[in-house]
């Protein structure tokens, strides 16, 4: 299984903290944002990438603790066991 957790503006959209999905081989951190869309619906790709599927300005995803921009960006490999944060852009003052 592959663990998603929430944080910030789509914990409080999806009114949860996680999901988990079964892990598929050839899985990619994009792919895995399309099932993840699949099964909570499309706030979570709608506030994490712009309209071209790149990643908005300021959102954070990491995989296992490590940020995909030091990765392979969105075609970064997610095997079982693995936990993905999603941190969607946030502004603050």
């Amino acid at each position: 299984m592959i663990r998603i957790q929430f944080f910030s503006l789509l914990r409080l959209l999806l009114q949860r903290e996680s999901l988990e999905l079964p892990a598929q081989e050839g899985e990619t951190v994009s792919r895995l944002l399309a099932r993840v869309e699949a099964a909570v619906g499309p706030a979570v790709s709608g506030k994490l990438l712009d309209g071209a599927g790149a990643l908005q300005t300021g959102t954070i995803i990491l995989v296992n603790r490590r940020n995909i921009h030091h990765l392979n960006g969105l075609a970064t490999e997610v095997r079982d066991g693995d936990v993905l944060a999603l941190f969607p852009p946030g502004a603050g003052g």
